[in-house]
């Protein structure tokens, strides 16, 4: 290695690639999907709100099914992910719980409290199920350059 920090490496200097790539960084997962979908449900129910609730409600909530089904479709030939099982299950629980605590701690148990607590869990259960909905297959990266690699022609 020469003195110089700025000088070009020689022949003898073996140049690494770095593990540390920006694009790796970028996973692409279901989650938003399933966001952009519910907000996109909710936009939609806006004109049924004031006629018919139950039917705006709906169209909120199963927007985030939707964009499950809608990833699903996407990555169809992406290749299985061992570990998503595990994670859907984490991140499910997560969406579950967190909404009714988050509006239990807000509008407390008295008077309408215990239906806004509920509306919170109904919420939570179909943004779970618009992740198990997603399916176990993700995109990696590293499969990705293992796939360049092998089209790559032999000099």
């Amino acid at each position: 290695m020469t003195d110089n920090p700025y000088a070009p490496p020689t022949e003898t200097e073996a140049v690494r690639p770095s593990s540390h790539d920006v694009k790796s960084e970028f996973r692409r997962g279901p989650a938003w999907y399933i966001i952009f979908s519910a907000v996109a449900g909710a936009f939609a129910s806006v004109p049924f709100l004031t006629p018919v609730p139950a039917i705006g409600l709906v169209t909120i909530l199963g927007g985030s099914v939707v964009g499950g089904l809608i990833f699903r479709i996407r990555s169809r030939n992406w290749p299985h992910d061992p570990g998503v099982s595990s994670r859907q299950m984490l991140y499910s629980l997560i969406a579950i719980s967190f909404p009714p605590m988050g509006l239990f701690l807000l509008a407390g148990p008295n008077a309408q409290g215990i239906g806004i607590i509920l509306l919170g869990a109904l919420v939570g259960a179909f943004i779970a199920c618009g992740i198990f909905v997603s399916g176990t297959r993700r995109y990696s990266m590293q499969n990705e350059r293992l796939r360049q690699i092998d089209l790559k022609p032999i000099e």
